[in-house]
């Protein structure tokens, strides 16, 4: 896990920055920064943390994520084994925002949905093949075009309408310095060894905590139990597994730290609101 403020450097012929990665592999590194983030991303498939919605995200994934809000990717597989897992990403801030909805009130649709990018939005398939071919185009222009591309990429989005990712009562707000580190101390153990039992006591002596103490530190910043968000955090696993093997449910659930199918799939029904074959018909289907 990287520093989990990150600090977003601006090139200095351009307003905002335009940046293309290309790796073996996606690393889980939760973090936040100032900036809004829409990121394109491709040749991927694996789990998106934004805020406390841990879901899998598949090839031509096109999410927007306000100011300060923790998110992360993290791979499971790609597409095609031979080529390298794609992100492409926007960062802007607010003043450039701003700027923009105030002096030009052509864009002032887009003021709702930055609004709501503050708990992070996923679009539908079909604004992702429109952006698409754009995002690439910005990989290869210069600073002028790239913003009169940028523009026409914030346009199509903004007539469009997304899902929302985090939950209504998450806030996404910094954390202080020390807090933040312990935090990510507790986060980055929970991601590595999520298939393992984790014991609210475990955790708080990692934490150097009383369990008590560690109970409403992890509810504080992260606006939900301990014990839902490994939930969750399993169940993306889960997702993942279902729509990119052809793994047995039972097996899956096992090796995800599910020891009880009955409660798996209980579990599942009430987080995804289907049953896990349902799910993985239905993603077939797609």
């Amino acid at each position: 896990m990287k520093a989990s403020f990150e600090k977003i450097q601006y090139p200095e012929d351009a307003s905002w920055k335009f940046f293309l990665r290309e790796l073996d592999t996606l690393p889980f590194e939760w973090h936040f920064h100032p900036e809004y983030e829409l990121t394109f991303t491709l040749n991927s498939y694996g789990e998106r943390y934004v805020g406390d919605c841990v879901e899998p995200y598949a090839d031509g994934d096109l999410a927007l994520l306000g100011p300060n809000l923790p998110h992360s990717w993290c791979s499971a597989g790609r597409v095609e084994e031979t080529l390298p897992h794609r992100a492409l990403v926007v960062w802007f801030n607010q003043a450039w925002l701003d700027h923009l909805l105030t002096g030009y009130p052509e864009f002032s649709d887009l003021r709702g949905i930055m609004c709501d990018a503050r708990r992070g939005l996923e679009f539908s398939s079909e604004i992702s093949g429109l952006v698409g071919p754009l995002f690439l185009q910005l990989v290869t222009t210069d600073p002028r075009k790239r913003l009169l591309i940028l523009l026409e990429i914030l346009g199509i989005i903004a007539e469009s309408q997304p899902r929302i990712l985090a939950s209504a009562n998450f806030q996404s707000e910094p954390v202080v310095a020390r807090e933040q580190k312990v935090l990510n101390e507790v986060l980055e153990y929970v991601h590595e060894r999520f298939q393992e039992a984790l014991s609210l006591g475990m955790m708080a002596s990692i934490s150097n905590m009383s369990t008590s103490t560690f109970v409403r530190f992890f509810r504080k910043h992260m606006n939900q139990s301990f014990i839902s968000y490994v939930t969750q955090l399993r169940l993306g696993h889960v997702c993942s597994e279902l729509v990119g093997t052809d793994l047995p449910i039972a097996l899956i659930a096992d090796r995800t730290g599910f020891t009880n199918l009955s409660n798996f799939n209980r579990l599942f029904r009430k987080y995804k609101g289907m049953t896990p074959k349902a799910f993985r018909n239905a993603y077939t289907r797609r």
